[in-house]
């Protein structure tokens, strides 16, 4: 991996890097990510990463090389008070990046901002058909707590989103 490769939190600066990835992800139509209908404009990334800027329990971490972002993880708080030491995230790399460890060095990002800020568990949502995406969570220590059966549609199929839990 090359060494000029930057994981850190977004920067309003980068409103237009993070534009473009969004633009390119959406542009994939992956059936392993919920689709969009477009991708975000440019005022609504700068107000996603001003958004995740003002919460101090939130993060957009976002993994960038020579300018260009190759990959974000989007981290929330769970909403209600009794289960304020969670929080969720999703996470993508771009296309020319998979298979360069960019997702595990966004997760290693994210386990320490959880743990500066208290957090006790991350929990996400996967697509049942996103192996990769399965693998590199399991490796991370993330365990299958649940499967939604049929709660997304991709095409005409009907997809699992399987539940995936991790203490911290």
């Amino acid at each position: 991996m090359p060494k000029s490769l930057t994981i850190r939190t977004a920067l309003p600066s980068d409103a237009e890097a993070l534009h473009a990835y969004l633009t390119a992800i959406v542009a994939e139509r992956l059936p392993v990510l919920f689709a969009r209908d477009a991708p975000p404009t440019l005022e609504q990334a700068a107000k996603m990463i001003a958004r995740n800027a003002a919460d101090e329990r939130s993060a957009l971490f976002v993994a960038v090389e020579n300018d260009a972002i190759l990959g974000m993880l989007d981290f929330s708080p769970l909403a209600r008070p009794q289960q304020r030491h969670v929080g969720s995230f999703g996470m993508s790399v771009a296309r020319s990046a998979r298979g360069r460890g960019i997702g595990s060095r966004l997760l290693r990002a994210l386990y320490a901002f959880a743990k500066e800020q208290d957090y006790r568990k991350l929990e996400l949502e996967v697509f049942a058909t996103n192996g990769p995406a399965i693998v590199l969570y399991e490796s991370h220590g993330f365990v299958h707590e649940g499967r939604r059966r049929g709660a997304v549609m991709v095409g005409e199929e009907a997809v699992d989103l399987l539940l995936m839990g991790k203490g911290i």
